[in-house]
């Protein structure tokens, strides 16, 4: 396992997050910066048919894009309507909204052309319309704004979506909202972290994600498309050769010299059910024991189309298990020996331990109790501080803790490590250890 060194929580850095959990949740993926221009009462948002002035606290706000109302849920907000997205499969709502949007108007797209229902829409009185998930033309996006503000996605015409991490700093910046937005990525960010860690097999395991429509035809995944870049943030790769052959785009027809690239660890595959025998027939690459079915028109079907920070919790929940059984190296559980090097650890860093629980395993407790009490108050404002052991290497008397540092529910720091030694058979964290943590808090310690 690959560690970071302690010395990378700088004292400016963890005080920081110590005293501002705002900055805390402006972390986010490597991606434009999207950061809107504010005024003092509204916020006005360029794009490529000028801009959109957002009003103060929106409340009747309306969705175009297909689950572009996922973003807005996470962040405590609920649009008038919705609307369900074109040529669906599955059931709408999907599995993971439903109960938000139960009473919630769905409209529809007003033909097979895919016009909008401009009466449907003026009759909900909006005062915010958001199509940050589809493409508008400049003539629909002006009979949208002569209803109501409507808010379009930022960039180029055609231009990549947006991941579910950007969309939601995003509507969180749109609504005034970025500190709850923040939070909502870094609890979801916590949920991926959590669904990997049992699978380290997944980490620079090589993928292909393939669909097939009803007519059999298959298409493939390029490495920048909305599920492409989920995958990478479970650890798998995406292989150099099919990037290559692929580019930019986000899917491509699966041709005989794509089938034969397509030698990976692991390959996603959704089609309907009813056609996999045919498939397997037709494309014998299909019957690999790494293949992994996703039947079309199911939840996680949806899940894995859409990629939002709602759909995550399902793809986590269902299709990681999956992956991992394509991929599995089993992780052995502690012994009991490590197990008691990693609890006598949590108990000593966490800022909610009790005194009387922590002290056994503190070398001079009684010379850091004042010094733990200013540590736990300077970490209220993070809704506390705890160092969640992953593992532990013991040699003789001392044990290497690998952890990951969490302000709440979110994580701050990753794959770090410490030291903890065995002193009359009990597991403790030495004085100078304790005080140097703290330090980068700038608490102090007593000499």
């Amino acid at each position: 396992m690959a560690c970071s060194s302690t010395a990378e929580i700088d004292a400016d850095s963890l005080a920081g997050r110590l005293s501002t959990s705002a900055e805390a949740q402006s972390q986010l993926s490597e991606e434009e910066n999207l950061t809107p221009a504010k005024a003092l009462k509204e916020i006005a948002i360029p794009h490529r048919y000028g801009q959109t002035v957002i009003p103060q606290n929106p409340e009747r706000i309306i969705t175009l894009g297909p689950y572009e109302e996922d973003s807005l849920i996470a962040i405590g907000v609920t649009p008038i309507a919705v609307t369900e997205p074109q040529g669906l499969t599955g059931r709408y709502p999907p599995p993971w909204s439903q109960e938000f949007l139960r009473n919630v108007p769905i409209l529809k797209l007003a033909n097979v052309d895919g016009d909008l229902d401009y009466g449907a829409i003026a009759e909900l009185r909006p005062d915010l319309v958001m199509a940050t998930k589809t493409e508008l033309t400049v003539e629909q996006y002006e009979e949208l704004s002569s209803i109501a503000p409507t808010l379009i996605q930022p960039g180029p015409p055609n231009s990549s979506e947006m991941s579910w991490q950007t969309h939601a700093e995003f509507i969180g910046q749109v609504m005034d909202l970025e500190s709850e937005s923040g939070q909502a990525i870094l609890v979801t960010q916590a949920s991926i972290f959590d669904a990997i860690r049992p699978h380290p097999a997944l980490e620079g395991s090589t993928f292909a994600h393939i669909k097939v429509d009803q007519r059999e035809v298959l298409q493939i995944a390029g490495g920048k498309s909305l599920s492409s870049r989920f995958f990478r943030q479970l650890g798998l790769a995406y292989p150099s050769n099919l990037d290559d052959e692929i580019g930019d785009a986000d899917w491509s027809l699966m041709t005989e010299q794509l089938e034969s690239l397509s030698s990976v660890d692991v390959l996603v595959v959704e089609s309907d059910p009813t056609l996999r025998d045919l498939l397997i027939d037709s494309h014998p690459f299909l019957e690999q024991e790494n293949v992994v079915w996703i039947d079309r028109g199911s939840g996680l079907d949806t899940a894995v189309s859409s990629i939002t920070i709602l759909s995550l919790s399902l793809l986590l929940e269902e299709l990681v298990p999956n992956i991992s059984q394509v991929v599995t190296v089993v992780i052995d559980p502690p012994t009991a020996e490590e197990e008691a090097a990693m609890k006598a650890f949590r108990l000593v860093y966490g800022s909610e331990t009790i005194w009387e629980d922590k002290a056994p395993h503190l070398q001079k407790a009684n010379e850091l109790r004042d010094a733990n009490e200013l540590y736990r108050l300077g970490a209220v404002d993070n809704d506390g501080i705890t160092l969640t052991p992953k593992a532990a290497e013991i040699n003789d008397d001392e044990a290497t803790i690998i952890y990951d540092v969490y302000f709440g529910d979110s994580p701050a720091y990753t794959d770090l490590d410490r030291t903890i030694y065995l002193v009359d058979g009990i597991w403790q964290v030495t004085k100078e250890d304790f005080c140097g943590f703290l330090s980068a808090a700038q608490t102090p310690c007593p000499e």
